[in-house]
């Protein structure tokens, strides 16, 4: 967590994990607001609360798209139901589940995951050797040539459904990062000179997060038939 988050109604925090839907960044076209769409800036309701007897927490929240007001929504259809799932125990489980209503639905969706490490610069990203890229800062296309490590600003979509892990040699602690319903991993550190660019991050807080996140974005893009249910998911664990 960011300790300049802007904590107001309307305002993303900067931290946890926020939820990407309808599109992601800014959309296809690149000219739809707000960032990263409205679903985490909406007001859910708790659907149920329960704990296990071996102390699993599981909550369960819902969003329907007629509580979303024209103003948060654009001009995105309210034709659509969404639920978070999430369970606190040994491991962090979190599902986004995303049901179409009686039209055609397409989106955009992500978790957001911020992730405290102990020295960016010295930690590495295991999972995705080999796979494509885009890399939103220089405007091109790549392959991964061994493990993603960090040593200048990095915001780049990897064409992988696979299973990372984040090596944080400061900390001495792996993070296993296990998804399903995703065709794409971005990894996003702003490094130093956007970081003072961004009113709600502080300008020293780079070294000390990386953002590996799950997601189904531009030609990933989800399409539901009327009716249709999709389910993304991540679970994160300490190795």
């Amino acid at each position: 967590m960011s300790g300049s988050s802007d904590y107001q109604p309307g305002r993303a925090v900067r931290g946890g994990v926020p939820l990407v839907f309808p599109w992601f960044g800014g959309g296809p076209e690149g000219d739809r607001v707000p960032a990263h769409g409205f679903a985490r800036l909406a007001t859910w309701h708790l659907i149920s609360a329960a704990v296990s007897p071996k102390g699993t927490a599981t909550l369960r929240f819902g969003l329907d798209g007629p509580q979303v007001t024209d103003a948060v929504a654009d001009s995105f259809t309210h034709d659509y139901g969404l639920e978070m799932h999430v369970s606190l125990g040994e491991t962090l489980l979190q599902q986004l589940v995303v049901v179409a209503g009686d039209e055609e639905l397409a989106f955009e969706e992500g978790l957001h995951t911020y992730f405290a490490v102990g020295d960016v610069r010295h930690t590495h990203v295991e999972g995705l050797e080999g796979e494509a890229y885009f890399d939103k800062v220089t405007g091109s296309c790549a392959t991964q040539e061994g493990l993603v490590t960090i040593t200048a600003e990095t915001d780049r979509i990897y064409e992988s459904a696979s299973n990372t892990r984040i090596v944080d040699e400061a900390w001495g602690r792996t993070i296993q990062i296990e998804k399903v319903g995703s065709a794409q991993t971005v990894v996003w550190n702003p490094w130093v000179d956007k970081s003072r660019t961004m009113t709600d991050f502080g300008d020293d807080e780079w070294p000390g997060m990386l953002c590996v996140e799950t997601v189904n974005s531009r030609e990933q893009s989800i399409t539901l038939a009327p009716g249709q249910r999709h389910l993304m998911s991540q679970t994160i664990s300490i190795l």
